[in-house]
């Protein structure tokens, strides 16, 4: 991949130096940068200028991130700030110095015990949002980062606030979610909710443990079908060295009815890891 993907193409944001492209998205670019008056290395996300869909989705996430500086977990992405400028828009981040899970799908080679702890990772940390009060909305492979010494941390639960405002004067805010991982109950336009992130995740698990995505479709409207109506293949039928046990775990958290999945993260975590001790 050329350098030049990576370089920056503006060389600073405020009072940050920007030395390195992180990554880009739908909404918005991410940065490498130095804070010039404190010295350290932090991740910027430059939104886009169409990202905020309204005034209440700005007032919401500049809200929101009052309350998610105070944020404190080792599996979470610590929020520093937000900018709204004349420079632009962005979130001040935690940089994390290693890949995202999308990387690692495609890169490690399998083995379950790692796999089974990078869940356990995931579920601790989406367990500390919601208990905090704080739907992430867009759980995916990219949003789940790697430090060098391999501990996940969810990122981006930041971009679409925690109030109900905005869900209340614009029902097509879901519709920034990706829609891979939409959750049924979201694609109805019934609300985001903890267990909405549940399901997401279980897609995220799906992709983890049976090594593909479970709806191999080609368009919005089946995928969206497949989301409300359909169950995919188990995993462990897909890949045989994904334990039946575990696929029944991702089964329950793909329940179409947010009743049939598991009651909260910490439930998950308890079945997934009684799992691996019993094969210790």
């Amino acid at each position: 991949m050329s350098s030049d993907k990576y370089s920056p193409d503006i060389s600073s944001l405020y009072h940050y130096k920007l030395n390195r492209i992180l990554g880009e998205g739908g909404t918005g670019r991410v940065y490498r940068g130095i804070d010039t008056k404190k010295g350290e290395v932090v991740a910027i996300k430059l939104f886009r200028e169409n990202f905020f869909r309204n005034r209440f989705h700005l007032h919401d996430l500049s809200k929101s991130v009052k309350r998610f500086k105070k944020f404190s977990h080792p599996n979470v992405v610590q929020i520093f700030d937000f900018i709204d400028g004349k420079e632009g828009r962005c979130m001040i981040m935690e940089y994390i110095d290693g890949p995202d899970l999308k990387w690692y799908l495609t890169n490690r080679p399998w083995n379950l015990i790692e796999r089974i702890n990078i869940a356990n990772q995931m579920c601790a940390g989406l367990q500390y949002l919601h208990d905090n009060d704080c739907v992430h909305h867009d759980i995916k492979p990219a949003n789940i980062l790697f430090t060098r010494k391999g501990q996940a941390k969810l990122a981006d639960f930041s971009l679409y606030g925690s109030s109900f405002l905005l869900e209340l004067v614009d029902k097509g805010a879901g519709e920034q979610i990706t829609p891979m991982y939409v959750a049924p109950e979201v694609i109805r336009k019934e609300g985001a909710t903890p267990s909405a992130d549940q399901y997401s995740l279980g897609i995220t698990f799906y992709m983890l443990f049976a090594g593909r995505v479970p709806f191999q479709v080609d368009t919005l409207q089946k995928l969206y079908h497949c989301h409300l109506h359909f169950m995919p293949d188990h995993p462990h039928e897909v890949n045989p060295q994904c334990p039946r046990a575990v696929g029944d775990i991702i089964m329950k958290m793909l329940g179409k009815k947010p009743k049939d999945r598991f009651a909260d993260c910490d439930q998950l975590r308890i079945a997934l890891s009684d799992h691996a001790r019993s094969r210790i």
